[in-house]
């Protein structure tokens, strides 16, 4: 049975989404080139990796959820390549054009919708250590919390970067 904070979990993050896509759709692909601080504050990478990065975020989320067993499927999308669940990321190549970004993050979208089948039982469980995320002390709606403002944090960055 379906409860409500897994659905209001999956409403936040489209909402993100949205706001991720409202903010390249108003891009010219030349702004893809500009300089981007990194999550440490570093610059760099360009508004281009960061916005792959922002999107494989989504993407190993749905892979989150499936590979600890809380939704049945494996997400049909991604970049094609395997993420460790550890401290590091590997970074997806950079989008070409604006686009390239708007169906990067149109792709992340389905592991979203994951999110709106999680129950409260299952949001309330404590995953096993995975990544820096799932520690092994936080609840399942508090490592998607963590993960959402992780993502939340990247946009910021880049929408400071095209300022």
């Amino acid at each position: 049975m379906v409860d409500g904070h897994g659905v209001e979990l999956m409403a936040k993050v489209r909402r993100q989404l949205d706001e991720s896509a409202a903010v390249f759709a108003a891009l010219d692909d030349a702004d893809l080139s500009k300089c981007c601080p990194d999550g440490d504050g570093e610059t760099t990478g360009t508004v281009a990796s960061a916005a792959a990065h922002l999107a494989e975020g989504y993407a190993r989320l749905g892979r989150f959820l499936h590979s600890t067993g809380y939704v049945p499927a494996a997400p049909e999308h991604g970049h094609g390549h395997g993420h460790a669940h550890g401290a590091g990321h590997r970074h997806a190549p950079p989008p070409a054009t604006v686009a390239d970004v708007l169906e990067l993050l149109h792709r992340v979208e389905q592991p979203v919708t994951l999110l709106g089948d999680l129950t409260d039982q299952q949001l309330d469980s404590v995953p096993a250590k995975a990544n820096r995320f799932a520690d092994g002390h936080r609840t399942l709606q508090q490592v998607i919390d963590e993960m959402t403002a992780h993502q939340a944090a990247h946009l910021a960055a880049i929408k400071q970067a095209l300022t």
